[in-house]
């Protein structure tokens, strides 16, 4: 589902893309080195599961970190909000969460994209690629987003599978426009005996 992210020390509220659909998930839980932990909880008292792995979240925790403590995080420094698709689609989500986060706090919030500015900023340097041209660091670790792997606190390394990192080519026009078209070209979507044919149906019923 889409969702946006917001940080209550900068007010700003940003769209993220959501993770890979088959990202397994786990119990939301913070552990202290001190073995302390809290799993966050639902209202009927379930703990919230999150995705294992969600490099783009992380990336923006990082960022906006603000140098205050994991007890502060506890509190809300960090909110994510998931819109579901129907809602997204029909209603100016947007501007409805600003309003709510605005009467809550007394703050405007202002919308960024920062993720998506940055990857069309990636796509001009190139000089817009298409599929004949090609683009010289699609999918390059240099537009990663977030860590590859991370610490789990306990000295353990652990690694994100390739197909669950975040790039900023998801969000560059050279994916949206050129590869998501020739990957639906390749499934048949563009087949071209069926568009002729209902091409002829269609002159067919308007000579009618």
């Amino acid at each position: 589902m889409p969702r946006l992210v917001c940080c209550n020390h900068c007010h700003i509220l940003q769209r993220i893309p959501d993770v890979h659909p088959k990202t397994p998930m786990i119990p939301a839980v913070l552990e202290w080195k001190d073995g302390e932990r809290y799993v966050y909880r639902d209202d009927d008292g379930l703990a919230v599961m999150v995705p294992a792995y969600d490099p783009i979240l992380e990336d923006f925790v990082e960022k906006h970190s603000h140098g205050y403590d994991d007890n502060t995080a506890i509190r809300g420094l960090v909110e994510v909000f998931q819109i579901d698709k129907r809602a997204w689609d029909t209603m100016d989500v947007v501007t409805k969460v600003q309003s709510e986060l605005q009467r809550v706090t007394s703050q405007h919030y202002a919308e960024v994209d920062e993720y998506k500015e940055a990857a069309l900023k990636c796509y001009n340097a190139h000089g817009n690629p298409d599929l004949q041209d090609g683009c010289r660091d699609y999918m390059d670790d240099s537009k990663r987003i977030g860590q590859a792997s991370y610490d789990d606190g306990d000295g353990h390394r652990i690694e994100i599978p390739p197909h669950f990192r975040q790039y900023l080519c998801y969000l560059c026009p050279y994916q949206q426009t050129y590869i998501q078209v020739e990957l639906r070209r390749r499934r048949g979507a563009y087949d071209d005996n069926v568009h002729m044919k209902r091409l002829a149906q269609q002159r067919k019923a308007a000579r009618r």
